[in-house]
C-alpha cells in the first residue's frame, strides 16, 4: 500500500517541480505581453489587406492587454500609418495621436520614456508635424547633460523646424557638438539652421559651410558605397566642386568636361539652352544617377542624394538672407537638377 502511494505521488512531484521551473517561462510565452504582440501583427497583417479599421480595433485590443507594447517601433509605425494614410488627415485626428502617444509613453518605465519619446517625435517630425515632435519630445526628455548628442542634435533640429524655443535649441546642439567631439556634418548643419532661425546669419553660413565640407571630406568613409565607386560618385554630388580638396578623393570619371563652368553646369538660363534636345542630360539627374550605378540599391542613392539636398538648401537660405544671391542659385539649381522643387520633402 505505501508502495502504491509512493508511486501515485512522483509523478505529481515531477509535474509540480516542471510547473514551477516553466510557469514563469510560459507566462512570458502566453502572458498579456505575448498575446498583446500576437494582436499586433495580427492588425499589421490587417492594415497590409486593405482593413485599416480592423487593424485600429486589433490594435486597441493590443494595447489594453499590455501597455508595453508601447516599447515596440512596429507598434508606433502602424499607429502613425492608421492616422496617415490619408493625404490629409484632420487636426483631430492628429492630436488625439498625440495625446494617445503621451499616455502611452508615460505608463512605460521611466527609465525608457525618453527613447519612445524620441521615436515618436521621430515620426512626427516624418510627417512634418514638427511642433508636435517638439511637445512630445519635451515632454519626457531628459535634460540636455543627461541626453545623447543624438538626442540633443534631433530635439535642436525638431525646435529649428518649428521655429519655436531657438535659445534652448542654440544650447542643446552646443551640448551635442562638445560631446560628441568630431563635429558631425549634421550637428553642424543643424547648428546652422538654429542661427538661421536667430537671424544670426553671418555666423550660420559658417557652420553651413563647414557642414558640406565636412560631408565631403568623411565621404571616402562611406562604407555602404563601394571604394571604386566612392570618387565618381562624390563628383556627382557636388558638381559645382571640381577642384579635390586636400582631404577629398580625386574623381578618377568626371560625370562631365572640367572646363564647364558652373552656370553652364546648372542650366541658370533653361530659355537659352535646351540640354535635353541636345542630348546633354536627361532632366532629373538623380534618374541618371541610379542608372550609372545600377549595382548600388537605389534608397540608398536616394538617401545620400537627399542628404546632400537637405544641406545645400540650408546653405542656400543662409546665403539669400546675406544677399549672396547668385551663390544661393547654384544651390537652388541643383536641387532642380535632382528632382528637389519640393524642399518641404527633404526635412
Amino acid at each position: 500500500m505505501a508502495s502504491n502511494k509512493k508511486s501515485y505521488l512522483t509523478p505529481l512531484t515531477i509535474i509540480a517541480v516542471c510547473c514551477l521551473a516553466l510557469g514563469p517561462l510560459a507566462t512570458g510565452f502566453f502572458g498579456p505581453d505575448w498575446r498583446a504582440r500576437w494582436l499586433l501583427a495580427w492588425a499589421a497583417n490587417e492594415y497590409q489587406n486593405g482593413a485599416p479599421q480592423d487593424a485600429e480595433q486589433t490594435l486597441d485590443r493590443a494595447v489594453e492587454l499590455s501597455s508595453g507594447i508601447a516599447t515596440d517601433v512596429e507598434f508606433w509605425n502602424l499607429k502613425f500609418d492608421l492616422v496617415f494614410n490619408k493625404e490629409k488627415p484632420s487636426r483631430e485626428l492628429v492630436s488625439k495621436l498625440l495625446e494617445e502617444s503621451k499616455s502611452l509613453i508615460g505608463k512605460l518605465p521611466e527609465e525608457i520614456r525618453h527613447r519612445a519619446a524620441t521615436y515618436v517625435g521621430q515620426l512626427f517630425h516624418m510627417k512634418k508635424e514638427h511642433g508636435l515632435a517638439v511637445e512630445i519630445v519635451d515632454s519626457f526628455c531628459l535634460g540636455i547633460a543627461e541626453r545623447e548628442p543624438n538626442e540633443n542634435n534631433g530635439i535642436a533640429y525638431f525646435r529649428s523646424l518649428a521655429k519655436t524655443k531657438l535659445d534652448i535649441a542654440l544650447n542643446e546642439i552646443d551640448a551635442a557638438l562638445v560631446a560628441d567631439g568630431t563635429s558631425r556634418d549634421e550637428f553642424l548643419d543643424t547648428k546652422a539652421w538654429v542661427l538661421h532661425g536667430l537671424n544670426r546669419d553671418k555666423e550660420a553660413i559658417l557652420f553651413a559651410e563647414e557642414a558640406i565640407k565636412r560631408l565631403r571630406s568623411e565621404f571616402k568613409y562611406y562604407k555602404p558605397i563601394p571604394v571604386a565607386d566612392r570618387a565618381e560618385l562624390l563628383s556627382w554630388l557636388f558638381p559645382d566642386s571640381l577642384q579635390p580638396q586636400s582631404d577629398a578623393p580625386e574623381p578618377t570619371s568626371l560625370p562631365r568636361e572640367p572646363e564647364v563652368s558652373d552656370a553652364e553646369f546648372f542650366d541658370l538660363n533653361p530659355m537659352e539652352k535646351k540640354p535635353e534636345a541636345k542630348g546633354l542630360r536627361p532632366t532629373n539627374r538623380l534618374d541618371e544617377l541610379r542608372d550609372r550605378f545600377p549595382h548600388i540599391h537605389p534608397g540608398l542613392l536616394d538617401e545620400l542624394a537627399k542628404k546632400v539636398a537637405s544641406l545645400r538648401f540650408h546653405r542656400a537660405c543662409i546665403l539669400d538672407e546675406l544677399g549672396r544671391n547668385q551663390e544661393a542659385n547654384l544651390d537652388y539649381a541643383w536641387l532642380d537638377l535632382f528632382g528637389f522643387t519640393d524642399t518641404t520633402n527633404i526635412f
